[in-house]
């Protein structure tokens, strides 16, 4: 999930045309950790990941949403891979 919510908060950030940085003044967290969770390094807390969605303008539970759908993407992939 991890992996997932990273990309998620990725592409979320660089769809509002938001550096590492803005988005780190935005949220009010270290722009060092948003680089580690977009890096799939450290996981976000609950706190964390709800700071982030409010520096980003959108709800919490819709990337954890996508971030979900993004994870049973990759999982059908890898297991339609597996069965051929």
């Amino acid at each position: 999930m991890a992996k997932s919510f990273g990309i998620v908060l990725r592409n979320h950030r660089k769809a509002a045309e938001m550096t590492q940085e803005k988005l780190s003044e935005k949220a009010d967290v270290d722009v060092k950790m948003i680089g580690r969770i977009e890096n799939f390094i450290r996981n976000p807390s609950l706190n964390l990941a709800d700071s982030l969605a409010d520096g980003l303008g959108v709800p919490l539970s819709q990337m954890i949403r996508e971030a979900e759908d993004l994870r049973r993407k990759q999982s059908e992939r890898k297991f339609t891979k597996l069965g051929k």
